[in-house]
């Protein structure tokens, strides 16, 4: 009974403490908004053309990204002297 509760805690930890960093989403400037009773909007295309060859044909249009791109990352600053 005490291994299953130590194999249950310790799953537990790999789980909720994941010590690698989260990999950062790519950012896609078109989406489709497929015409149909659904109303879908998929946002998964770099390119204009890429969007329109999804919708041709079932109908929809294509429209900018309005959601922010991320942020670039803040790069670390190293230490300068304030006089030369």
């Amino acid at each position: 009974m005490r291994l299953m509760l130590l194999a249950l805690a310790a799953l537990m930890v790999a789980l909720v403490g994941d010590p690698r960093p989260g990999v950062a989403r790519p950012w896609f400037p078109w989406c489709a908004q497929y015409a149909d009773t659904r109303n879908l909007t998929e946002c998964a295309f770099t390119t204009f053309a890429q969007c329109q060859a999804s919708v041709s044909g079932i109908g929809g249009s294509c429209i900018q990204n309005w959601y922010p791109p991320p942020a670039e990352p803040r790069r670390e600053r190293g230490w300068r002297p304030l006089y030369r």
